[in-house]
């Protein structure tokens, strides 16, 4: 068996051994007497109200957010790049690729073309 396979079983094996002997040491007057002492005592109450009020406000605060992305500029970015998967057997890969920087900076003098140039790195 696999290493995998092995673990499984065995997790199956173990939480099936853990449920029969849970069940067999431990009655059902001890689990009763065990929720009443939880339900009784203060500090658990006000740990479950402080844990439920903490909740909603978290549940507040994200139905607050507007679902819809208004704001899709970078998206529109990632639209505009565009893979030319075009064999070309003319040119080389080398020729290919020089061609591609090429094409990318004459696409970035255009568009920038209104803005200050930028400085010769």
């Amino acid at each position: 068996m696999s290493k995998f396979t092995s673990f499984l079983v065995g997790t199956v094996v173990g939480c099936a051994a853990g449920f029969v002997a849970g069940s067999l040491l431990i009655s059902d007057e001890k689990i009763d007497s065990l929720k009443k002492k939880v339900k009784d005592n203060n500090t658990v109450q006000d740990l479950k109200k402080k844990y439920d009020n903490g909740t909603e406000v978290v549940k507040n605060q994200l139905s607050a957010f507007s679902k819809n992305v208004e704001d899709d500029s970078e998206l529109k970015d990632f639209d505009d790049i565009v893979i030319d998967d075009s064999k070309d057997d003319k040119l080389s890969a080398n020729d290919n690729a020089e061609k591609s920087v090429s094409d990318i900076d004459n696409a970035e003098k255009e568009t920038n073309s209104s803005s200050a140039p930028y400085p010769n790195l």
